[in-house]
């Protein structure tokens, strides 16, 4: 069961995605509202639906300038955020080849959840007005500065009413 849901999940934060080659989100941009501690992590599925129950249990920590846990198979390990707007943050986790990019909302109680956007659910106005070119099979999208990253993740935003479906929710573990 744990490979096919290695797969789902890194099929959700590659496919059409937006990209860079270089880290977008620098060690002095990086911002840490994610409090440490013991997490349940719960994905989605594409129709909107949480899994039944939740598929990683552990230690949330920070180290150095990204978030890790000792806990095998930890799904956003890596992961450096700056914030867009007030409890909505970029995230930024490097692949093989490239650094990719997501959303992350960060909620008082603790809760934390995720989007990983796709470019090409990004309106043909905001493709243009930000020149970017669907590059991959898959409809990736490069972006090369976090200025224009920025903007292109709150057009986002907007363009779904600031309520984009969740890929998946880490709930803290009293």
């Amino acid at each position: 069961m744990r490979t096919p849901l290695i797969i789902l999940l890194t099929a959700a934060l590659l496919g059409g995605c937006f990209y860079a080659d270089e880290a977008l989100i620098t060690r002095r941009g990086a911002d840490f509202p994610v409090a440490e501690g013991i997490y349940t992590h719960t994905p989605y599925h594409p129709d909107g639906r949480p899994f039944d129950r939740p598929t990683w249990t552990g230690e949330i920590e920070r180290r150095g300038w990204v978030y890790a846990s000792d806990t095998a198979e930890f799904p956003h390990s890596n992961v450096r955020l700056r914030e867009l707007v007030p409890g909505i943050y970029a995230a930024q986790k490097r692949s093989d080849e490239h650094y990719l990019f997501g959303l992350v909302w960060v909620y008082p109680d603790g809760l934390v959840t995720y989007h990983n956007p796709s470019c090409s659910d990004l309106s043909d106005t905001a493709r243009e007005t930000y020149e970017l070119v669907e590059e991959m099979e898959d409809g990736a999208c490069r972006i090369e500065r976090w200025d224009v990253l920025s903007a292109v993740l709150q057009t986002y935003l907007a363009e779904h009413d600031g309520t984009p479906r969740l890929d998946g929710v880490y709930r803290p573990v009293e």
